[in-house]
């Protein structure tokens, strides 16, 4: 003990070393700051490392490769939601944020955390694969997880201030544990004996109310089919519930905004030649801006990407970009991203037109939908619906339906508003009227041939469409009142020059103010007069309203063509019409017919023409044989395409607008002043579907131009 006196009295003072006091009270103070504010996106951007060896990306996060993420980021720290759940196709990076949000907590804002993954061995890649991996590129994760055996199992991690568990999804791990934040990998791979596990594992994190958080993501395994009403289950059913955001992306060409997701308003698809070699498809692959009709090379997605925004129900956005409206209200904050956004699909536009085209056309062949079922979900990130064959409908069943109680060219009651599809064809234009109730129902009105010369002939296409605008349906009750037409939708494809003479028809319709654009209804501008084509793609939007013809194709361009082109999905309407067609009952979507539709004895023309087509096992409708008629099917078609322009699917029949209401309310009844008025259907009793063409009833399509004035 001396010596160490001894030792110590030698030195002096400027050999010993002190800690400056000023450093120890700022370490001490540095413990009780709150944790530093950043949300999930922002620690991806600052600090996130990938580590994807083998061919992968390697460096720091960069939003720049996939925008869309940043949403789904920032929703898992907000306050104002309890759940974020993100619908998407493989290599989309749903998975990665989860991950982010688990190096986040770690470093920024330590809460423990439940992570679920389908089964034992899809949990154990995982972890191995892509969180120790995560851990070890990622110093301050590496430095707070624990140094014991137990801390840094393959199931469990603890870190300064929380814990990690790694569970497989069966029913007791999801009601023995609890936590304030959760993750949950693959939803709809979860084994379905659990039931809602949604909902099993959300009541674990009740207890920590607003201070917790689910992530969920998955593929759209267990939806039904593309229409919300079969989202009953996994992530598709939790989507439904949320605020359903969308991503919108502007055109390189036109700069009109759209979306690639299904059923949006204005939806971008993916083109290909179709019934080119497989080869040709990959490489001629482009997506089809809805806005100006264009053709997307695959360079110009990044781009798109950069300049995208997310869209939630109750908003809307405007072809020019300006987003209105206030989002739905909801607890949990949904995403949707398809493959045709994601950067990390190798092979691009190319390789997914590829192998859809393949797997459609191997489907048409042997009728397993095993492949196409997989690459519509876990590639493209869109619900599966199972090619179907047409049900028992047959002309003389559905003949034997008419009633003889209408009549052909009047309004019975229950009708609110009038549609009417118009094809054409080399010698004549055929044309349906249909009239549509509450809830769908639906009656046919008017069926009729007019001698005509479409290719060559603008007095003829004026004199239909004048006619058409200008006639009274009268109301079958009596009152010598009568109903216009609320909206006309016409083929504009066909022989040479029917294109050209359908546009210019539009024009003249626009100039006479027949043709008017009533409003935005669904994102879409509803015309009272359209020129429609069906598309030829697959997986084309079940409508959309674009306007072709721009020739702008700068980067900057906003305007588009002056012509509006409703563009229609036929599988998807003919679906629906099939549908319709085999309610056996009064009541919604079912469909009256007049008795005169029939003929004397079978078979029935106007029935045979409906029943002519099939879905085959690859999910496209075809002629039963290449002679069958199939205009009367085509021109329900065109009726539906119409209404549903016009929202007849979302239209509150409590408050409908002015022209779905009560005849006495409707502003589309008017008095019928003199017989001219009135089609000439309804001028003999019993009339046939199809009648005398107008010229040989004492006036030419022409005269009848003169008569109403055609421009």
């Amino acid at each position: 003990m001396s010596d160490s006196l001894t030792s110590h009295d030698d030195l002096m003072p400027g050999d010993v070393q002190f800690a400056d006091p000023r450093q120890i009270v700022r370490n001490a103070l540095q413990a009780y700051l709150p944790a530093e504010k950043m949300d999930v996106a922002e620690w991806a951007e600052r600090y996130r490392f990938l580590d994807n060896r083998g061919g992968g990306y390697v460096g720091r996060w960069s939003h720049e490769e996939a925008p869309y993420l940043t949403g789904p980021m920032e929703a898992l720290t907000s306050r104002t939601h309890l759940t974020t759940a993100v619908v998407g196709p493989a290599r989309s990076g749903k998975t990665a944020c989860g991950q982010n949000w688990l190096g986040q907590a770690v470093e920024i804002d330590p809460a423990d955390m439940l992570v679920y993954a389908q089964t034992e061995g899809a949990l154990e890649s995982y972890v191995k694969r892509e969180i120790e991996p995560m851990i070890d590129s990622h110093p301050a994760m590496k430095e707070r997880l624990g140094t014991l055996p137990k801390d840094r199992s393959m199931k469990f991690k603890r870190f300064r201030g929380m814990w990690v568990e790694f569970l497989s999804a069966t029913y007791s791990n999801m009601i023995s544990k609890s936590a304030p934040r959760i993750i949950a990998t693959e939803l709809d791979a979860f084994p379905k004996d659990l039931g809602d596990a949604y909902k099993l594992f959300s009541m674990r994190r009740d207890s920590f109310g607003m201070e917790s958080m689910v992530y969920v993501e998955s593929h759209p395994d267990r939806a039904q089919g593309a229409d919300p009403s079969l989202w009953t289950d996994g992530i598709m059913k939790i989507y439904a519930d949320s605020d359903r955001r969308t991503w919108w992306w502007p055109c390189p060409h036109c700069n009109g905004f759209s979306s690639p997701t299904p059923g949006t308003a204005r939806q971008m698809t993916l083109h290909w030649p179709d019934n080119a070699p497989l080869d040709e498809i990959r490489d001629a692959a482009a997506l089809l801006c809805p806005c100006c009709g264009s053709l997307i090379e695959d360079r110009w997605r990044r781009t798109m990407n950069l300049d995208g925004i997310w869209v939630g129900a109750g908003q809307e956005i405007t072809v020019e970009g300006d987003v209105s409206g206030e989002m739905l209200r909801s607890d949990i904050a949904g995403f949707w991203i398809t493959g045709l956004m994601s950067p990390f699909v190798t092979g691009g536009l190319g390789t997914l037109a590829r192998e859809f085209a393949k797997a459609e056309r191997d489907c048409g062949v042997t009728g397993d939908d095993k492949d196409l079922r997989e690459v519509t979900i876990k590639r493209l990130g869109f619900p599966y619906q199972s090619p179907r064959r047409a049900g028992s409908l047959d002309a003389t069943t559905l003949a034997d339906r008419a009633e003889p109680g209408l009549k052909l060219g009047y309004v019975p009651e229950g009708v609110r508003f009038l549609t009417v599809g118009v094809d054409v064809q080399a010698n004549r234009f055929e044309f349906l009227t249909r009239g549509w109730g509450k809830e769908g129902e639906s009656w046919i009105i008017e069926h009729r041939r007019v001698a005509a010369d479409p290719a060559t002939s603008p007095a003829d296409w004026d004199a239909l469409l004048t006619e058409l605008t200008e006639t009274l349906y009268p109301l079958a009750d009596g009152s010598r009142r009568g109903m216009r037409v609320l909206a006309i939708g016409y083929d504009s494809g066909g022989s040479e020059g029917v294109t050209l003479q359908a546009y210019g028809a539009w024009r003249r319709s626009r100039r006479a103010m027949r043709a008017r654009m009533i409003g935005q209804i669904e994102g879409r501008e509803a015309w009272t007069i359209l020129p429609l084509k069906g598309a030829s793609s697959f997986n084309a939007p079940k409508l959309a309203v674009s306007y072709p013809n721009t020739q702008r194709k700068d980067r900057n361009a906003a305007a588009r063509g002056e012509i509006p082109l409703g563009a229609f999905n036929p599988n998807s309407f003919k679906d629906d019409a099939e549908t319709e067609l085999q309610r056996a009952a009064p009541g919604p979507w079912f469909v009256h017919f007049p008795y005169a539709l029939r003929a004397q004895e079978p078979p029935h023309p106007f029935f045979e023409q409906i029943v002519s087509e099939r879905r085959n096992a690859g999910g496209r409708w075809e002629k039963l044989t290449a002679s069958s008629r199939n205009e009367v099917l085509d021109l329900l078609v065109m009726t539906d395409v119409m209404a549903t322009l016009h929202g007849l699917r979302r239209i509150n029949w409590d408050s409908p607008p002015a022209w779905a209401a009560d005849w006495d309310q409707n502003v589309l009844v008017k008095p019928i002043q003199t017989d001219t008025d009135v089609p000439r259907t309804a001028e003999t009793k019993d009339s046939p579907s199809i009648v005398k063409p107008v010229k040989s009833q004492g006036m030419s399509m022409a005269e009848m131009a003169r008569k109403y004035g055609s421009n």
